[in-house]
């Protein structure tokens, strides 16, 4: 069996490298959102749902991203 333990982790930290606040989930969103995107595969197969946290769409709001 592969070992995709930290594949979440390393997800969250290639965002937050881009300064991106997100969530990984291996459930698929209840509701689609304005950032909701297909989902990713990681190289052992699992996949993931990756999102921005409600405070990281509040910070984009403030600084007035679109």
């Amino acid at each position: 069996m592969a070992d995709h333990s930290t594949c979440a982790d390393v997800l969250r930290t290639l965002m937050a490298d881009m300064g991106v606040e997100v969530t990984v989930s291996t459930e698929p969103p209840l509701v689609d959102g304005s950032y909701t995107d297909d989902p990713h595969t990681c190289p052992h197969g699992t996949t993931y749902w990756i999102e921005p946290t409600g405070e990281q769409i509040a910070q984009w709001v403030r600084d007035g991203v679109r």
